[in-house]
C-alpha cells in the first residue's frame, strides 16, 4: 500500500503566525493524486481546525483535542471521544484558580475560559477566518460546564519554568494526562488519552500498517504519535521531547516548509 501521512498543526503544518502556506495545500494535492492518505492530528478543537482543513480539502476524518476526538467530517459526528473524569476536573479547576493560573476548558459545545485568560490566540483566529464563528464563554463558572463532555483543559503561563512546576504539582493531584502542547500552554486530557494512542487504534482499525506511517509533529503532545513509527519526523523547531521520540529531525523549520522538504523523498514510493 501507499503510505499514511499524519500531520500535526500548530508548529508543523503552521508557520509561527498560524498560517499555512500555500504550497502545504499542494503538497495535500500530490500525495492525494499519487494515491496516498493523508490526515490531521492535532490539539485544537474543531472550531479552530475547520479552516485549515477546508483549506486543504480534507473531507473524512481527523483526530482533535491531543487524541480525545476522533471526527468524522462527512458526517459532522464524532467517531470516538473521551472526557476527562468530573474528580479531574474539579481538582484541575480547583488548583488552577488557587494558583492564578489562567485556563481555558474545551468542551461538546463551546469554550469557556477564566476572565485572566489572554484571548490573542482567538482574537488573532478570529481576525483571520471572520467567516468561522468561535462560541467563547469567557468567565464562566465550573457551574457553567456540568453534565458538559470535558475533551481538554488548557492551561496558560507566562514562562516555561512556571508551566514545569505546574505540571508537575498537577500530576501529583490528578489521574488527567497531562502534556505540554504548545509553548507556554499545558494540556489536561482524559486519563490515558494521548495523540499516539488514539492514532494507533484508529489505524489498527483501518488496518494500516504502522511500516507504512508517516507522521510529523513538533511537541510533547506528538512524542507518542512519533514513537509509533520509524518514517516519524519531529520538527528541528520541536520540543527536546519530541525529537527523542521521533526517528528523524527536519533539516528546516515550520516557517521555511519543513515538512514539504521531508514528504518529497516519500512522494513517488
Amino acid at each position: 500500500m501507499k503510505y499514511f501521512f499524519v500531520f500535526d498543526l500548530d508548529g508543523t503544518l503552521l508557520n509561527d503566525a498560524k498560517e499555512m502556506a500555500p504550497e502545504v495545500k499542494a503538497m495535500f494535492d500530490r500525495l492525494k493524486n499519487k494515491g496516498h492518505e493523508t490526515f490531521v492530528a492535532t490539539g485544537r478543537a474543531l472550531e479552530i481546525t475547520q479552516p485549515y482543513l477546508d483549506f486543504l480539502g480534507v473531507k473524512d476524518r481527523c483526530i482533535l483535542n491531543n487524541g480525545a476526538v476522533i471526527h468524522d467530517l462527512a458526517s459532522g459526528e464524532n467517531l470516538f471521544e473521551a472526557g476527562i473524569g468530573d474528580a479531574d476536573i474539579q481538582a484541575t479547576i480547583a488548583y488552577l484558580n488557587e494558583v492564578n493560573v489562567a485556563y481555558s476548558v474545551s468542551t461538546s459545545n463551546a469554550l469557556y475560559t477564566t476572565e485572566n485568560y489572554e484571548l490573542g490566540y482567538y482574537d488573532r483566529f478570529m481576525t483571520m477566518f471572520p467567516e468561522y464563528p468561535l462560541i467563547n464563554h469567557q468567565g464562566a463558572s465550573l457551574e457553567d460546564i456540568q453534565g458538559k463532555t470535558v475533551y481538554k483543559i488548557l492551561a496558560q503561563f507566562d514562562n516555561d519554568k512556571a508551566l514545569k512546576t505546574h505540571k508537575a504539582a498537577l500530576k501529583t493531584r490528578i489521574q488527567a494526562t497531562v502534556t505540554q502542547s504548545m509553548e507556554n500552554y499545558l494540556s489536561i486530557l482524559p486519563h490515558g488519552i494521548t495523540k499516539g494512542g488514539t492514532l494507533k487504534t484508529y489505524l489498527e482499525q483501518r488496518g494500516v500498517p504502522l511500516d507504512r506511517l508517516v507522521v510529523f509533529g513538533d511537541n510533547d503532545n506528538d512524542a507518542e504519535m512519533l514513537a509509533l513509527s520509524q518514517h516519524s519526523y519531529a520538527m528541528i523547531n520541536g520540543s527536546e521531547t519530541a525529537k527523542a521520540a521521533a526517528t528523524h529531525v527536519t533539516r528546516f523549520d515550520n516557517n521555511h516548509l519543513g515538512v514539504i522538504d521531508m514528504v518529497s523523498h516519500y512522494e513517488d514510493k
